[in-house]
């Protein structure tokens, strides 16, 4: 008799375990199926400003606004478009944070991943005047033992940390946050100089001080230099510099003179006149400007873009090439 109440015990236990089991599974999914869904909701078409606070600004806001198609930043009186596609890409990550797990649900545990107010970087949404996102980012780790195999096919993998601003809750997403979003208002700010097809390209006109200026101009299937024919290597090389080319160096409040020191304007099929600008300046040595970033001046400060684009008429025509 007592075996049998032994094994009838034993049942009852088994299957109140077995039902402790299923509602923690319950939760599980249900906290789970919560997190993902709604953590972020964000709608992407709709966003017309993002708020920075970055700890590589020491906090200070970065305005991210939509002007019609184009967007600008700004940070206290300083204004510059923002690079074409980095809103596009900041948007997609946003969409795609997804949490793997809850880390903390306590504000005692804040400073352990860094989502406090003076060492988290703070991301906020708005769609008009709706605030739709605000966000707390810190710090994020490597995954060792992705490293060690090289990642997932080759990249490596991490974790970062994250706090919802209405939350004390902190958790666990994949992805180096922290990389994306704590940059400095020139990281955000459009860096592009030129970027042109070399095939489209047909037409240099040099502008240069005392009338010793000239033009290069493609015809008959062949670059010629006012009607010598140019080296095939150099006009090569010259055409690969104005293909793309990006620079980060800024002179910003320059007011340059009514005309610069010297100019380039080049022309082709498909496409707009493309027009560079150099001045001399004592401060920068060079102060360049691109008719496709008209708004930006970028300072040249070792003449590198200046020698890279302002060639004399001599390098067309030298048969070792650049």
């Amino acid at each position: 008799m007592a075996k049998k109440n032994n094994v009838k015990t034993l049942l009852i236990v088994f299957i109140v375990l077995i039902g402790i089991l299923a509602l923690l599974q319950i939760r599980t999914r249900k906290t789970e199926s919560s997190l993902k869904r709604d953590l972020i909701k964000v709608d992407t078409a709709k966003v017309t400003s993002i708020i920075l606070y970055p700890q590589a600004e020491k906090g200070a806001a970065l305005e991210i606004t939509r002007k019609g198609d184009k967007w600008r930043i700004k940070k206290g009186k300083k204004e510059a478009p923002v690079e074409a596609g980095s809103v596009r890409n900041m948007l997609n990550e946003i969409i795609h944070i997804r949490p793997k797990r809850l880390a903390a649900v306590s504000d005692t545990a804040w400073d352990d991943y860094s989502v406090t107010d003076s060492t988290a970087t703070r991301l906020v949404v708005q769609e008009g005047h709706k605030k739709t996102l605000d966000l707390y980012i810190g710090k994020f780790t490597v995954d060792k033992n992705a490293q060690m195999y090289g990642g997932y096919q080759g990249r490596v993998m991490g974790s970062s940390y994250i706090r919802p601003g209405n939350q004390k809750e902190v958790y666990e997403v994949d992805g180096f946050l922290a990389l994306s979003f704590n940059q400095n208002f020139d990281a955000w700010r459009d860096h592009l100089f030129i970027r042109t097809t070399r095939s489209n390209l047909r037409k240099f006109t040099f502008t240069y001080p005392a009338d010793s200026g000239f033009v290069v101009q493609y015809a008959d299937s062949l670059w010629n230099v006012e009607g010598a024919p140019a080296d095939s290597a150099g006009m090569a090389n010259y055409l690969a510099d104005w293909t793309f080319r990006r620079y980060a160096d800024f002179a910003d409040n320059y007011d340059p003179p009514a005309n610069p020191d010297f100019q380039i304007t080049a022309e082709g099929n498909n496409m707009d006149p493309v027009v560079i600008k150099a001045y001399r300046d004592p401060r920068y040595h060079f102060v360049m400007n691109s008719s496709m970033n008209p708004e930006t001046w970028f300072a040249d400060k070792d003449s590198s873009i200046y020698k890279m684009f302002f060639v004399p008429k001599a390098k067309f025509l030298n048969k070792s090439g650049r």
